[in-house]
């Protein structure tokens, strides 16, 4: 068992908050694992290696006890550690959450949670899941050590060790009450921590134990002495099993061939994984006993009695019994590429056994009790001490070599927009390397294009200068990279040269104006002593009115006239900007005064002046009005005297009247 009584009664005291959230299964076999991509040959991505809890990898075991490098924390480590991309994670009871680099034992970040961690850390994707005593599970970026998420109640701290598999974060709480409503078990979504389930079956027991997973079940032990089995998907209780004379089921279970092994206070068990039913007879000593590890066929455990045993898997009859002398609280760690089983034990050593016979191979004293167990990894094991460090045992294997790189520009010198081809050599030190992935940066900006490789170890890349209005020299630099080999950089030199400055001079006709009027701005752009023509020139202000468009003078100089609004008053900056390709800008601007009353002569309405518009509208009112007094007039005088018929027999008719008949 990883824990003692003692320890659980001195967890129940006052529980520190928990900091505010700011954002396939099946059998695996050990046997068809393929060393997987990255600088860590078989990762130890959780506590007893994998969600199956076996405890068992194919890789190799230090010959010897010859100790690489310590850390050391600052406060105990009951946690076991995880290794994966080159990186030791591992946590301890200062609160504290520990990146370490594999090979040299050089801190790489930290994370500080407030509460002491006695959970193992958890790597998948490039996050580590851990939980703390404050009731947080936490998701910490494995390069960076940012915090993506963080859930939890304070209500319900954290020693479970997380499972992760199929995109979700298992784990249990022992809170005796007011924990995640109801239950004490919890599913959580890994990208974002969002609550995936709680099992409310089970809200009147604490969960320490940490849980395994396989074929869409999740198990684990409760501190009521029983196992159970829950969907993985829902959350749904498939059954569960007490043990008879067992008190706490503290470890974790180990899943192997449909059956499920698992170590209590009060000795070791066999149940079937689909049904949760006693297999027996097995092999189980009357004390406390460890978490197990299983491979080919066989299981291990420790116990509190000193032994560590081998067991037939199917029959649990014994194989052997390795005598520590001392009790055993860690769980065992298989090292299947050397056939060691590694163990640490309360006296405070290390221990290496043949996995064959059981028989001593080496022993590593520590300054402490060793409760966690160990991984291993890179031909390595890596284990925690109650002396608060953390322990690498064996020699780490020569570093890969280096790439070797050089970098040559073809223009050392450019001015913004310009181009420099760059020439990239990249070899092992002997011979080029094809297949290199290049990196490029520079100290002042600009851009690059995708570096292309023209033969072999031979590449190119250009490097377009950015804009820039001091002489400044850049450091541009390459970092060569490829599997099986430490990058390589190089770096080199270009002279920046910004454009020749244009200068700007600006005079206007008058800077006390009234609201309408138009004020003519005169400017001369130069470049040192020499006339500018054809730049653009750019105006506005930072009062109302409008530009005309500027007319190009010659010999560098530019008019244009600015119309002040009618209802303005006050200052009014104008600014005056002149641009000109394969030049640096410049502007300058000078501030007018406007007050009084409209200028009516000057002021124009759709480009006529005022004063005209309002002289015809005068002249047009006056038409009006003496025609509509001359209606009035007429229309007060009456009708006029009718014209007197003239009668129709004193008219005649010509005698070429169209109407004649003869």
């Amino acid at each position: 068992m990883r824990e003692t009584l003692a320890i659980l009664v001195f967890f129940l005291v006052l529980l520190p908050a928990v900091p505010s959230t700011h954002p396939q299964t099946g059998q695996r076999s050990l046997l068809s694992q393929a060393p997987p991509l990255g600088s860590t040959d078989y990762p130890w991505t959780m506590f007893h290696h994998d969600s199956l809890r076996t405890g068992a990898s194919l890789a190799s075991a230090p010959s010897i006890a010859n100790p690489a490098w310590s850390y050391a924390t600052n406060g105990a480590i009951y946690a076991s550690p995880a290794v994966s991309d080159g990186l030791i994670f591992i946590s301890s009871w200062d609160g504290t959450v520990y990146a370490l680099n594999e090979n040299t034992g050089a801190l790489v970040w930290s994370m500080q949670t407030g509460a002491s961690i006695y959970s193992s850390p958890a790597v998948a994707n490039g996050i580590v899941y851990v939980g703390s005593r404050n009731g947080g599970m936490y998701a910490i970026n494995e390069q960076t050590g940012a915090l993506i998420w963080v859930y939890g109640n304070p209500n319900c701290a954290i020693t479970s060790s997380p499972a992760v598999a199929d995109g979700k974060v298992f784990y249990g709480t022992w809170s005796q009450g007011g924990c995640i409503d109801p239950g004490q078990f919890v599913a959580r979504y890994a990208n974002n921590g969002t609550l995936a389930w709680t099992n409310p079956a089970i809200a009147a027991s604490s969960v320490r134990s940490s849980p395994a997973v396989d074929s869409g079940l999740v198990f684990f032990g409760q501190d009521n002495g029983s196992v159970m089995a829950l969907n993985e998907t829902t959350g749904q209780q498939l059954w569960t099993r007490s043990l008879n004379g067992v008190t706490i089921v503290g470890s974790a279970p180990a899943v192997y061939n449909g059956r499920i092994y698992v170590g209590t206070d009060n000795g070791f068990f066999q149940l079937n994984e689909f049904t949760g039913a006693r297999i027996t007879p097995f092999l189980s000593p009357n004390s406390n006993t460890t978490s197990a590890a299983v491979a080919v066929g066989a299981v291990y455990f420790g116990s509190g009695t000193g032994y560590v045993y081998k067991v037939n898997a199917t029959t649990g009859g014994q194989i052997w019994r390795a005598t520590i002398g001392t009790a055993v609280n860690s769980s065992p760690a298989l090292a299947l590429g050397t056939g060691t089983v590694l163990v640490g034990a309360n006296d405070g050593y290390l221990y290496a056994l043949n996995m064959t016979t059981g028989g001593f191979v080496w022993r590593y004293l520590t300054g402490g009790q060793v409760s966690s167990s160990p991984a291993i990894a890179d031909g390595r094991a890596f284990v925690g001490s109650l002396d608060f460090k953390l322990y690498a045992i064996g020699t780490a294997p020569p570093p890969p070599p280096s790439l070797k790189v050089g970098i040559f520009p073809g223009n050392s010198t450019l001015k913004p927009g310009q181009v420099s081809l760059l020439t990239m050599t990249v070899t092992n030190g002997t011979s080029p390397e094809s297949g290199a992935n290049l990196t490029l940066t520079s100290t002042a900006g600009g851009g690059f294009t995708l570096p292309v490789e023209r033969s072999p170890g031979l590449y190119v890349s250009n490097y377009t200068a950015p804009l820039t209005f001091t002489a400044v020299a850049t450091s541009i630099r390459v970092v060569a990279a490829k599997p099986g080999f430490l990058d390589g950089s190089a770096q080199t030199s270009i002279a920046l040269q910004p454009f020749p400055a244009l200068t700007i001079s600006l005079t206007v006709d008058q800077t006390s104006v009234s609201p309408g009027s138009e004020i003519l701005l005169t400017v001369r752009v130069l470049n040192g002593t020499t006339a500018v023509p054809g730049a653009t020139i750019t105006p506005s202000p930072t009062g109302a009115g409008t530009f005309s468009t500027a007319t190009d003078a010659g010999n560098g100089s530019y008019t244009l006239v600015f119309s002040v609004a009618l209802q303005v008053s006050g200052s009014n900056t104008l600014t005056v900007l002149a641009s000109k390709p394969g030049f640096s800008p410049a502007q300058t601007q000078v501030t007018v005064t406007v007050g009084g009353l409209p200028d009516l002569q000057k002021s124009k309405l759709f480009g006529l002046p005022l004063l005209l518009l309002a002289v015809a509208l005068g002249v047009l009112l006056l038409i009006v009005v003496g025609a509509l007094a001359k209606r009035r007039r007429e229309a007060a005088e009456g009708k006029t005297e009718p014209t007197p018929a003239v009668p129709s027999y004193a008219v005649k008719r010509p005698a070429w009247f169209p109407g004649r008949l003869n």
